[in-house]
Protein backbone atom coordinates (compact mmCIF):
# COMPACT_ATOMS: atom_id res chain seq x y z
CA UNK A 1 0.00 0.00 0.00
CA UNK A 2 0.94 3.10 -0.95
CA UNK A 3 2.01 5.89 1.79
CA UNK A 4 0.21 9.17 1.84
CA UNK A 5 3.70 10.61 1.86
CA UNK A 6 4.84 8.80 -1.51
CA UNK A 7 1.83 9.58 -3.26
CA UNK A 8 1.84 13.24 -2.53
CA UNK A 9 5.67 13.38 -3.44
CA UNK A 10 4.54 11.82 -6.81
CA UNK A 11 1.69 14.45 -7.50
CA UNK A 12 4.05 17.26 -6.41
CA UNK A 13 6.39 16.36 -9.14
CA UNK A 14 3.79 15.84 -11.48
CA UNK A 15 2.01 19.19 -10.72
CA UNK A 16 -1.24 17.18 -11.38
CA UNK A 17 -3.34 18.93 -8.40
CA UNK A 18 -6.94 20.35 -9.42
CA UNK A 19 -8.26 23.11 -7.82
CA UNK A 20 -9.11 21.86 -4.11
CA UNK A 21 -6.64 19.18 -3.93
CA UNK A 22 -3.45 20.19 -2.70
CA UNK A 23 -0.15 19.12 -1.01
CA UNK A 24 0.60 20.95 2.10
CA UNK A 25 4.40 22.31 1.91
CA UNK A 26 5.66 19.99 4.89
CA UNK A 27 9.18 18.95 5.01
CA UNK A 28 10.57 15.33 4.13
CA UNK A 29 10.54 13.64 7.59
CA UNK A 30 7.68 10.58 7.88
CA UNK A 31 7.72 10.29 11.66
CA UNK A 32 4.57 10.77 13.15
CA UNK A 33 4.80 10.73 16.88
CA UNK A 34 3.50 12.66 19.70
CA UNK A 35 6.56 13.82 20.46
CA UNK A 36 7.39 16.14 17.81
CA UNK A 37 4.55 17.71 15.24
CA UNK A 38 3.18 15.48 12.54
CA UNK A 39 5.54 16.35 9.26
CA UNK A 40 3.88 13.76 6.97
CA UNK A 41 2.65 15.44 3.36
CA UNK A 42 -1.02 15.77 2.78
CA UNK A 43 -2.89 15.48 -0.26
CA UNK A 44 -6.19 17.35 0.50
CA UNK A 45 -8.83 15.82 0.79
CA UNK A 46 -6.83 12.47 2.41
CA UNK A 47 -5.63 13.14 5.57
CA UNK A 48 -3.78 10.94 7.93
CA UNK A 49 -5.99 9.25 10.92
CA UNK A 50 -4.08 8.89 13.70
CA UNK A 51 -4.96 11.62 16.47
CA UNK A 52 -4.87 9.61 19.88
CA UNK A 53 -8.15 10.41 21.42
CA UNK A 54 -6.04 10.13 24.87
CA UNK A 55 -4.69 13.37 24.01
CA UNK A 56 -7.87 15.04 22.20
CA UNK A 57 -10.40 13.95 24.92
CA UNK A 58 -7.80 14.89 27.94
CA UNK A 59 -9.94 17.49 29.89
CA UNK A 60 -6.71 20.45 30.41
CA UNK A 61 -6.37 19.75 25.95
CA UNK A 62 -10.29 20.19 25.38
CA UNK A 63 -10.14 23.59 27.77
CA UNK A 64 -7.10 24.90 25.92
CA UNK A 65 -8.32 23.73 22.49
CA UNK A 66 -11.61 25.41 23.55
CA UNK A 67 -9.83 28.81 24.23
CA UNK A 68 -8.26 29.02 21.24
CA UNK A 69 -11.30 29.65 18.97
CA UNK A 70 -11.96 32.85 20.71
CA UNK A 71 -9.36 34.72 19.28
CA UNK A 72 -6.90 34.72 16.43
CA UNK A 73 -4.73 31.54 15.99
CA UNK A 74 -1.63 33.88 15.45
CA UNK A 75 0.04 37.23 16.33
CA UNK A 76 2.64 39.39 14.82
CA UNK A 77 4.70 37.13 12.12
CA UNK A 78 2.43 34.26 12.45
CA UNK A 79 3.26 33.32 16.11
CA UNK A 80 1.03 31.43 17.67
CA UNK A 81 -1.01 32.62 20.59
CA UNK A 82 0.03 31.04 23.95
CA UNK A 83 -1.64 28.19 24.56
CA UNK A 84 -0.90 25.46 27.09
CA UNK A 85 -1.24 22.89 24.39
CA UNK A 86 2.49 23.69 24.02
CA UNK A 87 3.47 22.41 26.86
CA UNK A 88 3.13 18.91 26.33
CA UNK A 89 3.20 16.19 23.48
CA UNK A 90 -0.25 15.00 23.83
CA UNK A 91 -0.92 19.04 23.26
CA UNK A 92 1.60 19.52 20.65
CA UNK A 93 -0.34 16.98 18.65
CA UNK A 94 -3.67 18.14 18.97
CA UNK A 95 -2.69 21.64 18.05
CA UNK A 96 -0.83 20.24 14.82
CA UNK A 97 -4.42 18.52 13.70
CA UNK A 98 -6.01 21.83 14.42
CA UNK A 99 -3.67 23.94 12.37
CA UNK A 100 -4.01 21.54 9.44
CA UNK A 101 -7.76 21.23 9.63
CA UNK A 102 -8.26 24.73 9.97
CA UNK A 103 -5.21 26.23 7.52
CA UNK A 104 -4.50 26.22 4.23
CA UNK A 105 -1.63 24.20 2.27
CA UNK A 106 0.52 27.74 2.18
CA UNK A 107 -0.08 28.81 5.72
CA UNK A 108 2.31 27.96 8.58
CA UNK A 109 2.55 28.89 11.99
CA UNK A 110 5.00 29.28 14.23
CA UNK A 111 5.39 28.08 18.23
CA UNK A 112 7.64 30.92 20.00
CA UNK A 113 10.45 28.30 20.40
CA UNK A 114 10.27 28.33 16.50
CA UNK A 115 8.26 24.48 16.01
CA UNK A 116 6.67 25.09 13.04
CA UNK A 117 2.81 23.74 12.28
CA UNK A 118 1.73 23.97 8.49
CA UNK A 119 -2.28 23.88 7.18
CA UNK A 120 -3.49 21.66 5.01
CA UNK A 121 -6.80 21.46 4.45
CA UNK A 122 -8.26 25.06 4.69
CA UNK A 123 -11.96 24.89 6.67
CA UNK A 124 -10.41 28.20 8.62
CA UNK A 125 -7.67 29.91 6.15
CA UNK A 126 -8.88 33.04 8.24
CA UNK A 127 -8.29 32.38 11.93
CA UNK A 128 -4.80 33.58 11.61
CA UNK A 129 -6.49 36.93 11.92
CA UNK A 130 -9.70 36.79 13.86
CA UNK A 131 -11.44 34.33 15.93
CA UNK A 132 -13.41 31.43 14.34
CA UNK A 133 -17.37 31.66 13.12
CA UNK A 134 -20.11 28.87 14.25
CA UNK A 135 -19.42 28.05 10.92
CA UNK A 136 -15.53 27.43 11.19
CA UNK A 137 -15.67 26.02 14.41
CA UNK A 138 -17.81 22.88 12.86
CA UNK A 139 -15.96 22.48 10.46
CA UNK A 140 -12.78 22.38 12.44
CA UNK A 141 -14.14 20.13 14.57
CA UNK A 142 -15.94 17.81 12.27
CA UNK A 143 -12.12 17.59 10.38
CA UNK A 144 -10.75 17.09 13.65
CA UNK A 145 -13.28 14.23 14.86
CA UNK A 146 -12.31 12.38 11.28
CA UNK A 147 -8.71 11.70 12.70
CA UNK A 148 -9.34 10.21 15.76
CA UNK A 149 -8.06 6.69 15.56
CA UNK A 150 -8.40 4.34 19.22
CA UNK A 151 -6.84 1.81 16.81
CA UNK A 152 -2.87 3.04 17.13
CA UNK A 153 -2.98 2.15 13.59
CA UNK A 154 -2.70 5.39 11.04
CA UNK A 155 -4.22 5.02 7.88
CA UNK A 156 -5.39 7.34 4.93
CA UNK A 157 -9.09 8.77 4.72
CA UNK A 158 -10.79 10.29 1.85
CA UNK A 159 -12.92 13.41 3.62
CA UNK A 160 -16.14 14.70 1.49
CA UNK A 161 -18.27 17.09 1.97
CA UNK A 162 -19.71 20.07 0.56
CA UNK A 163 -16.95 23.01 1.44
CA UNK A 164 -15.29 23.91 -0.85
CA UNK A 165 -11.52 23.31 0.51
CA UNK A 166 -12.75 19.35 -0.27
CA UNK A 167 -13.99 19.67 -4.15
CA UNK A 168 -11.97 17.79 -6.23
CA UNK A 169 -12.48 14.83 -9.27
CA UNK A 170 -12.24 12.01 -7.11
CA UNK A 171 -12.70 9.66 -10.19
CA UNK A 172 -8.98 10.39 -10.34
CA UNK A 173 -6.04 9.27 -8.72
CA UNK A 174 -5.20 8.54 -6.11
CA UNK A 175 -8.90 9.33 -4.67
CA UNK A 176 -10.68 6.13 -7.16
CA UNK A 177 -8.46 3.70 -4.58
CA UNK A 178 -10.98 4.81 -1.64
CA UNK A 179 -14.07 2.36 -2.55
CA UNK A 180 -15.26 2.11 1.29
CA UNK A 181 -18.02 4.51 2.32
CA UNK A 182 -17.01 4.64 6.24
CA UNK A 183 -18.66 7.16 8.93
CA UNK A 184 -19.56 11.02 8.73
CA UNK A 185 -19.13 12.94 11.81
CA UNK A 186 -20.07 16.85 12.88
CA UNK A 187 -20.38 19.09 15.97
CA UNK A 188 -18.51 22.04 17.63
CA UNK A 189 -15.58 21.24 20.07
CA UNK A 190 -14.71 24.46 20.93
CA UNK A 191 -18.40 24.67 22.79
CA UNK A 192 -18.39 24.07 26.10
CA UNK A 193 -19.90 20.77 27.45
CA UNK A 194 -20.14 17.00 27.60
CA UNK A 195 -20.82 16.14 24.20
CA UNK A 196 -18.84 17.92 21.41
CA UNK A 197 -19.66 16.20 18.47
CA UNK A 198 -21.91 13.15 16.69
CA UNK A 199 -21.04 10.10 14.48
CA UNK A 200 -22.83 8.01 12.33
CA UNK A 201 -22.02 5.04 9.75
CA UNK A 202 -22.74 3.92 6.48
CA UNK A 203 -25.67 1.91 5.97
CA UNK A 204 -23.42 -0.64 4.37
CA UNK A 205 -20.51 -0.62 6.87
CA UNK A 206 -21.29 -3.31 9.51
CA UNK A 207 -21.93 -5.88 5.99
CA UNK A 208 -18.70 -4.58 4.53
CA UNK A 209 -16.77 -5.39 8.02
CA UNK A 210 -18.02 -8.63 8.68
CA UNK A 211 -17.65 -9.78 5.25
CA UNK A 212 -13.83 -9.43 6.24
CA UNK A 213 -13.48 -10.55 9.63
CA UNK A 214 -15.60 -13.29 11.59
CA UNK A 215 -14.54 -11.58 14.70
CA UNK A 216 -15.83 -8.05 14.06
CA UNK A 217 -18.55 -6.82 16.80
CA UNK A 218 -21.86 -6.71 15.70
CA UNK A 219 -22.61 -3.34 18.12
CA UNK A 220 -21.91 -0.60 15.66
CA UNK A 221 -21.75 1.49 18.50
CA UNK A 222 -18.59 0.00 19.95
CA UNK A 223 -16.52 0.33 16.98
CA UNK A 224 -17.26 3.52 15.95
CA UNK A 225 -16.74 5.08 20.02
CA UNK A 226 -13.30 2.68 19.96
CA UNK A 227 -12.57 4.24 16.67
CA UNK A 228 -13.16 7.81 18.05
CA UNK A 229 -12.73 7.65 21.91
CA UNK A 230 -10.54 4.55 22.27
CA UNK A 231 -10.95 3.74 26.16
CA UNK A 232 -11.19 7.34 27.23
CA UNK A 233 -13.95 8.14 30.25
CA UNK A 234 -14.20 12.20 28.93
CA UNK A 235 -14.85 11.11 25.17
CA UNK A 236 -17.20 13.24 24.10
CA UNK A 237 -18.84 12.11 20.82
CA UNK A 238 -22.39 10.53 20.75
CA UNK A 239 -22.94 8.04 18.42
CA UNK A 240 -25.96 8.18 16.74
CA UNK A 241 -26.19 5.20 14.77
CA UNK A 242 -27.00 4.59 10.46
CA UNK A 243 -26.50 7.94 9.23
CA UNK A 244 -29.46 7.44 6.56
CA UNK A 245 -31.77 7.78 9.73
CA UNK A 246 -30.40 11.12 11.12
CA UNK A 247 -29.23 12.79 8.21
CA UNK A 248 -30.60 14.18 4.62
CA UNK A 249 -28.48 14.17 1.41
CA UNK A 250 -28.47 16.78 -1.15
CA UNK A 251 -27.99 16.25 -4.94
CA UNK A 252 -24.48 16.20 -4.39
CA UNK A 253 -24.33 13.83 -1.73
CA UNK A 254 -23.67 16.28 1.03
CA UNK A 255 -25.64 15.67 4.49
CA UNK A 256 -27.05 17.70 6.79
CA UNK A 257 -27.39 15.91 10.17
CA UNK A 258 -29.48 15.86 13.57
CA UNK A 259 -28.45 15.10 16.69
CA UNK A 260 -30.72 12.70 17.19
CA UNK A 261 -31.02 9.37 15.78
CA UNK A 262 -34.45 8.01 13.95
CA UNK A 263 -35.20 10.52 12.40
CA UNK A 264 -34.36 10.28 8.70
CA UNK A 265 -35.97 12.11 5.29
CA UNK A 266 -38.98 11.17 6.27
CA UNK A 267 -39.53 12.47 9.92
CA UNK A 268 -36.95 15.32 9.80
CA UNK A 269 -39.16 17.94 8.16
CA UNK A 270 -42.07 17.15 10.44
CA UNK A 271 -40.52 17.10 13.25
CA UNK A 272 -38.19 20.31 12.86
CA UNK A 273 -37.12 22.16 15.82
CA UNK A 274 -37.36 18.89 17.88
CA UNK A 275 -34.77 17.25 16.44
CA UNK A 276 -31.57 20.00 18.16
CA UNK A 277 -29.66 21.71 15.69
CA UNK A 278 -28.90 20.89 12.21
CA UNK A 279 -25.36 20.84 11.11
CA UNK A 280 -24.76 21.45 7.25
CA UNK A 281 -20.91 21.14 8.52
CA UNK A 282 -20.43 17.51 8.16
CA UNK A 283 -17.36 15.30 6.75
CA UNK A 284 -18.30 12.10 5.57
CA UNK A 285 -15.33 9.86 5.21
CA UNK A 286 -14.36 6.73 2.42
CA UNK A 287 -11.40 4.35 3.13
CA UNK A 288 -8.95 1.92 0.86
CA UNK A 289 -10.56 -1.98 1.34
CA UNK A 290 -7.36 -2.66 2.78
CA UNK A 291 -7.35 -0.25 5.58
CA UNK A 292 -10.92 -1.05 7.16
CA UNK A 293 -9.90 -3.56 9.95
CA UNK A 294 -6.42 -1.40 11.01
CA UNK A 295 -8.82 1.47 11.40
CA UNK A 296 -11.31 -0.89 13.65
CA UNK A 297 -9.21 -2.69 15.65
CA UNK A 298 -11.61 -4.14 17.10
CA UNK A 299 -12.38 -6.17 14.45
CA UNK A 300 -9.27 -8.75 14.70
CA UNK A 301 -7.09 -9.78 11.98
CA UNK A 302 -8.34 -11.62 8.83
Amino acid sequence: MLSIRSVAVGLLSAGVFTAGCVASPLDDTSVETAELPMRSRTVVPIGVNGLNPNDFWAPANRVAFQALGGAALAGAGGVLVATPLLATAGGKSVLDYTVRCALSADQVVRAPNGDEYYGAFGFAPEWTGRALNTSEQRWVSACIFQHLNGSGEHVDILLEGRHDALECNLDEEPFADFVVKDATMYGNAFLPGPIAGYACIDADLSGVLSGLSLSCPLDTNLLALTRLCGHVPTCGIAFVGVCDLVCTRDAAGDSTCHTLPLVGSLLGPLLGPLLGPAYSETIRTELRDTDLLPLYGSCGLL
